[in-house]
């Protein structure tokens, strides 16, 4: 009976330890992510405040072509 506890519990441990891995890597994967978000946000506001530019640049060109 006791070594059928023993191995009981062996096979928990090993079950724990794979877990353990699972998250570790799960964790790893999530800060990865998180990392491409704030990248992917940054890019956008970028690109949000090159879009604006330029839209104030046509505007004030299109404003110079009337008033020639």
């Amino acid at each position: 009976m006791i070594i059928k506890y023993e191995e009981e519990i062996k096979l928990l441990e090993e079950k724990l330890k794979d877990a353990e891995i699972r998250a570790e890597f799960a964790e790893r994967s999530v800060a990865k992510l998180e990392k491409t978000i704030d990248d992917l946000e940054e890019t956008l506001a970028s690109a949000k405040e090159e879009n604006v530019e330029i839209h104030q640049t046509l505007d004030q060109t299109l404003l110079e072509l009337n008033n020639l």
